[in-house]
């Protein structure tokens, strides 16, 4: 279930279509290569300042999240590449071109976009099939992670057969709440082990199968998996296997062309992680969803792998329009409102967090509805599994076809549901009122959903 989007609500629309029309008017259009413009600079710094601080100090402007992630490839490939000993620091040639082979480590269930090289860091899914993408092969080991959700009122933890283990407490699978999934205290506990050891396996035993592929990328939408399914990730597992790539000096990309900007109820999901990446790339709610724009942050090591004297060795990837002036101008006031507590009364000033948009009481009566399987509720996201069996489940069901018209006809709710998962997602400045009239009138459906096929 989709409900605005990106966007901002309208009145914050007018303001940025109004900047946007005098960046038009003052810029037109200008090639970025050897040229710079206020905006980006402006929003370079925004970002820099905000998402990008104490670790980043790059941005890489595309237009689109797919895009940011191609870029955020290419960087992450050549640092590796740098730091391994494939390339010569001297001039950055390549040793031994043909028999080299790198690969991303990634999550099953994830998406990074729509473009080629974006698709072949995902594993096989609805949109890496034949009738998508005909030159898919997968380019990557995938782990099978643990998944938290809320049912029956309860934060539960779901662990993948791959890594079932019988030694675990129920202190270690169930959660009083939230934020105890989120407390770094777990670090020591017995499913921090359970996972490093999985982590390590899994990476020995890929090493130890071929000696010219390379595990040279870590990509991973932190916490939360989007057009997968909106399943959150266990945040525990999440970052044991950052610190596993660290030990092996395998550079680490966030995506969070989808979690970033406050969509999660925080500025940068890797806050909630509680560590860093090398590069990550951000998109959708930069500019307030009002007009594409992307940018690829990242360190100033990874910059430096691109430096010499040789053009051939410098990132070659662009477009026109990379960073527009209208893109950057928006990006500039969403960025900032977004930011401050007069113009987002959502936002918790001390803490630097969004306050809670989803009522806690009502996410738990949905979570305890017998057709109901699972609920995710995280900052603007609130997704609802439905209970659904075979053919019913998953991306391509239509199973809650029913349901999706009745929210759209009689309650003026704009539904676009990843198979048997609705979910709504409201923008960070969006009243808590608004949410619990939404979140009230889904909840009245639901417990009356009786699916026709």
């Amino acid at each position: 279930m989709q409900f605005l989007w990106p966007k901002f609500l309208f009145h914050h629309q007018i303001e940025l279509a109004r900047d946007m029309g005098y960046a038009a008017a003052r810029y037109g259009h200008v090639m970025f290569p050897e040229n710079a413009h206020e905006p980006a600079l402006r929003c370079a710094e925004l970002l820099l300042g905000g998402i990008g601080k104490d670790w980043a100090s790059r941005v890489y402007y595309s237009d689109n999240g797919s895009t940011a992630i191609e870029i955020a490839l290419k960087m992450a490939f050549r640092k590796f590449s740098l730091d391994r000993g494939i390339l010569l620091d001297s001039d950055k040639s390549i040793t031994n071109e043909r028999n080299i082979q790198l690969k991303v480590l990634a999550l099953k269930g994830s998406y990074h976009g729509d473009t080629l090289g974006a698709m072949e860091a995902q594993a096989p899914s609805a949109y890496t099939s034949f009738l998508q993408q005909p030159w898919y092969s997968g380019r990557g080991l995938f782990l099978d992670p643990p998944t938290v959700f809320i049912r029956n009122g309860t934060c539960a933890l779901s662990l993948p057969q791959s890594i079932q283990n019988c030694h675990l407490s129920p202190g270690d699978k169930c959660f009083p709440s939230l934020a105890d999934v989120f407390c770094k205290s777990r670090d020591s506990s017995a499913a921090a082990d359970l996972y490093s050891t999985y982590i390590s396996q899994q990476l020995s035993e890929y090493s130890v199968s071929s000696n010219i592929e390379h595990i040279a990328a870590l990509i991973i939408e932190p916490v939360i998996q989007g057009a997968g399914g909106m399943h959150m990730i266990d945040p525990l597992f999440q970052r044991v296997l950052v610190h596993e790539c660290r030990d092996r000096k395998i550079p680490v990309i966030f995506d969070e062309v989808f979690t970033g900007f406050w969509r999660l109820g925080v500025e940068s999901a890797s806050e909630l992680l509680g560590c860093l990446p090398d590069v990550a790339c951000y998109a959708k709610l930069m500019t307030g969803g009002i007009v594409p724009l992307a940018a690829t942050v990242t360190t100033e090591a990874v910059f430096e792998a691109f430096k010499s004297d040789s053009k051939l060795t410098a990132l070659l990837h662009g477009h026109s329009y990379t960073a527009h002036a209208m893109g950057c101008s928006a990006a500039v006031k969403a960025i900032q409102w977004f930011r401050d507590p007069s113009t987002n009364s959502n936002l918790d000033f001390d803490r630097m967090k969004l306050k809670e948009l989803w009522d806690g009481t009502l996410v738990n009566q949905l979570s305890s509805l017998p057709n109901v399987k699972r609920v995710v509720s995280l900052g603007t996201l609130c997704a609802i599994e439905l209970q659904a069996e075979g053919s019913d489940a998953g991306y391509a069901s239509l199973y809650a076809r029913s349901l999706i018209q009745q929210l759209r006809e009689e309650d003026d709710i704009y539904v676009r549901p990843l198979g048997n998962v609705i979910y709504l997602m409201c923008g960070p400045c969006t009243t808590r009122d608004v949410c619990t009239e939404q979140l009230s009138k889904v909840y009245h459906r639901i417990s009356h959903f009786n699916p026709i096929h």
